[in-house]
């Protein structure tokens, strides 16, 4: 069972939108041009799905999801090395996001919390952070 990491095509997004909603994910903006979405396949079958909104430098990490039944397996672990050294490449030197139940999870890979008033304004500015996401989630930011 080996899991190939792909950016996503077109014809993917709607397994993606699919797995997003089934685990209470957001996907109302997932087709906005600046966000890039990257699919986890194992047989050819969409399990995985992570993605990046980027500004200029910094980006905003948009939700890492692993399909029912593949969960407990690091393929969420997978995809978000995946995705940050697609970002280190891209010549991305912070990545931002926000989270309401995995702040344990990202700290493991060097997230640390950060508040409101320091993240940037392009940010700031995201749907995400400011309709999508409810204000109390936690922000958090790592700088590659």
């Amino acid at each position: 069972m080996e899991l190939s990491i792909r950016k996503a095509e077109q014809n993917n997004y709607r397994a993606i939108t699919h797995l997003l909603a089934s685990n209470q994910l957001p996907t109302a903006d997932i087709y906005e041009k600046n966000i890039t979405l990257f699919v986890g396949l194992i047989d050819e079958k969409i399990v995985a799905t992570i993605g990046i909104e980027t500004y200029d430098n910094e980006a905003l990490l948009r939700s890492l999801c692993v399909k029912e039944g593949f969960k407990n397996q690091k393929l969420g672990e997978k995809m978000l090395t995946y995705l940050l050294r697609f970002c280190a490449n891209e010549n991305i030197q912070t990545v931002y996001l926000l989270t309401t139940t995995a702040e344990h999870y990202f700290e493991r890979y060097g997230f640390e919390k950060t508040g409101r008033e320091k993240t940037p304004q392009s940010i700031q500015n995201t749907r995400e952070f400011q309709d999508i996401c409810p204000s109390s989630a936690i922000i958090m930011a790592l700088k590659l």
